[in-house]
């Protein structure tokens, strides 16, 4: 009986410490994971790619166009010429080859700023997805947060199960004991045994809800469903998150903020584009190219011209129909469409944070308290179990004791997993959860 009691000790320490595994995943590696796995991180940071590519002045068109062309040409054909000078050509079978290759070079001056606009505005579309990416981040890490502390939670909650199994059984030899020497009826006996009987089944439930926490994991992971490995089953709590210290960081790097306000300064700049569409254009153009023909026959027999030319276009659009005033309205009511969006983010974010405060504050506090009832309880299952043993209180006051013991047990797990849970959220919010 003594073994018994050292037996479940150990399996209470086991659940106030954690088990330690051998072979474990932490949840650094779990985030490494789903950094280099997820598919939807990795379609964010392709857009990014893309959208840094595009960021140059090429793409803005501030810079020339040099192209290199040429041309061969040549024709069969029967000539019949009669000239003033009494010259007459007839002949049949007449070759003529023409031949032109140039350079050529066009550059747009100047088209209203327009150009420094666009180059302007392939920053911002960069910028945005760099939020959208790091947006992406923030989120599929806070899945991997919860769901591998929802692992640590589950098997948390299997060592409760164990214990409570444990506790059970020797109720039930304690139980049997006291029947076979006839201290005790069989009716305790027999409520023992169905006791123990329900934990068991509770205890495989509970090791199938471990099973369906890893495959969750494995989901986000994007790893083979039916990977296996152990995690660290301690749930470390920051307890010391300030709001207003959360409040400023969410102000400079929430991820949805951060692109409202981007996408305030698109909208900014779109109205400016409208704005240089109104003002003239002037473009430069060089080409230097060489044209030689040859012909067997006819007036002339060999044409050769080579050099340098260009010019200076010039062009602006006086009317066009409104259309230039149309998308310049159309591009201020975007600008204040923009500016309410950034509004209700900001707000949404504040509501958030402040919630999530409140309630990651509520969590600790039920967390202390819980765990300090849980002490209580465990004080008090050994106590009702050593007098169950010496006969001075019935199975139905043990059992309340057990019942009271489980659930406390499983109430400080559920209270760490709740309380980490807020503080991801907080973290998440103020962007310092992946910086």
């Amino acid at each position: 009986m003594k073994n018994r009691f050292l037996y479940i000790y150990v399996l209470l320490l086991i659940f106030c410490s954690g088990i330690q595994a051998q072979q474990m995943l932490t949840l650094d590696s779990a985030i490494a994971i789903t950094l280099k796995n997820n598919y939807n991180i990795m379609l964010a940071q392709n857009a990014y790619k893309t959208a840094s590519n595009n960021y140059a002045p090429g793409e803005a068109g501030m810079l020339p166009n040099i192209s290199l062309n040429a041309g061969l040409s040549g024709s069969n054909n029967n000539i019949d010429q009669k000239y003033s000078s009494g010259l007459e050509i007839k002949k049949s079978g007449v070759t003529t080859t023409t031949i032109n290759p140039s350079v050529g070079l066009s550059w747009t001056l100047f088209d209203g700023t327009k150009m420094f606009i666009a180059y302007k505005q392939l920053g911002l579309l960069r910028d945005e997805s760099m939020l959208s990416l790091k947006a992406s981040i923030q989120d599929n890490v806070a899945s991997v947060i919860e769901a591998y502390y929802n692992i640590v939670q589950q098997k948390e909650l299997l060592v409760v199960e164990d214990s409570n199994l444990a506790v059970y059984k020797t109720e039930m030899e304690i139980a049997k004991r006291q029947y076979e020497i006839g201290t005790s009826s069989k009716l305790n006996y027999l409520q023992a045994e169905v006791s123990y009987n329900a934990q068991s089944s509770a205890y495989l439930r509970q090791e199938v809800a471990v099973t369906n926490a890893i495959i969750s994991l494995n989901q986000l992971l994007e790893l083979p469903l039916e990977t296996t490995y152990n995690v660290r089953t301690d749930i470390n709590i920051e307890r010391t998150l300030k709001y207003d210290s959360l409040n400023n960081l969410a102000a400079t790097q929430n991820p949805s903020l951060a692109l409202a306000k981007t996408n305030m300064r698109v909208a900014e700049n779109n109205v400016k584009e409208t704005d240089a569409m109104r003002l003239p254009s002037l473009g430069l153009g060089v080409n230097y190219g060489l044209t030689r023909t040859q012909s067997n026959a006819g007036f002339t027999l060999f044409n050769q011209s080579n050099g340098l030319s260009g010019g200076l276009t010039l062009s602006w659009t006086l009317f066009n129909g409104s259309i230039i005033n149309i998308q310049h309205e159309n591009a201020e009511l975007a600008q204040l469409s923009a500016k309410f969006q950034y509004d209700i983010a900001s707000f949404q974010v504040n509501t958030a944070l402040l919630e999530n405060f409140k309630q990651y504050e509520v969590n600790l506090k039920i967390l202390k308290m819980d765990e300090d009832n849980f002490l209580l309880a465990k004080e008090n299952i050994f106590i009702a179990l050593e007098q169950f043993r010496i006969g001075t209180t019935n199975i139905v006051q043990l059992q309340q004791a057990q019942q009271s013991y489980a659930q406390a047990g499983s109430q400080v797990v559920s209270d760490r997993y709740a309380a980490k849970v807020s503080e991801t959220q907080l973290l998440q919010l103020s962007g310092e959860l992946i910086k």
